[in-house]
């Protein structure tokens, strides 16, 4: 029998979508760098996720930003320290929310009528200790 997870997505929304481009720009060897915090509210079980994408090309005449925040809930948690939701919340929550951002970019700068931006598929552990040491908790 099935379980259902303790730790589910729920949807995201962009909050800030930024896109220059100048004609020519270069789409090889792009800086991709990201921002990440979070909002752990324990009486409703939710956990937001705040990631920010930034994209730029060396001349810097190609720059992108993308903010969204992903929506998760929790159930049975006793502890946040737990070492199952912690691993969700600091590391998977990135993970399950990037694809979607990166649809986004892509679908964007296509529809824009210049070059699409298809960005690699990423391994985003590493913003797991950035994401803890930029999270808060509110019990209201």
């Amino acid at each position: 029998m099935s379980s259902i997870s303790k730790f589910q997505f729920k949807g995201y929304r962009i909050k800030k979508s930024f896109i220059e481009l100048e004609e020519n720009s270069n789409f090889d060897n792009l800086k991709i760098s990201f921002k990440v915090s979070g909002l752990v509210n324990q009486k409703d079980n939710i956990f937001l996720l705040d990631l920010g994408v930034n994209i730029s090309n060396q001349k810097e005449d190609l720059k992108i930003q993308v903010d969204a925040i992903g929506t998760y809930q929790f159930d049975g948690i006793d502890k946040l320290e737990d070492q199952e939701i912690s691993t969700f919340f600091y590391v998977n929550s990135s993970a399950l929310l990037f694809p979607y951002l990166r649809a986004y970019i892509s679908t964007l700068t296509n529809l824009s009528g210049n070059k699409s931006v298809t960005l690699p598929t990423m391994n985003l552990t590493s913003l797991g200790e950035e994401l803890k040491s930029n999270t808060k908790f509110v019990a209201e």
